[in-house]
């Protein structure tokens, strides 16, 4: 496989980007940024508890390799488009209430 032929890393929308948004009222700004957020936070999450296992269990060894930060980034993108741990539709809801559009 040619290391120039794979596909980039998705990385989701850029918190600059989601702000920009929500600044001018974007078309599902709100929904966007809500899940952007909540993308963001689990892959932090899971980062740092990945970063607490031993060296010697089934996942031990180097925490800071390329491959578990990738697994970290999509798991965390996967659990907030699948409704994740709630925080998207609590964000969404305080975002709504603050008048966010």
């Amino acid at each position: 496989m040619d290391a120039l032929s794979v596909p980039p890393v998705p990385t989701g929308p850029a918190p600059e980007a989601l702000a920009l948004g929500l600044r001018l009222g974007g078309k599902g700004s709100v929904e966007q940024a809500a899940r952007g957020f909540e993308s963001m936070f689990v892959s932090m999450m899971l980062k740092e508890m990945r970063q607490t296992l031993d060296e010697d269990g089934l996942f031990g060894g180097n925490t800071g390799d390329v491959y578990g930060g990738l697994f970290d980034l999509y798991l965390g993108q996967h659990l907030a488009d699948a409704g994740g741990l709630g925080i998207a539709a609590m964000v969404r809801r305080q975002m709504e209430s603050a008048g966010a559009r």
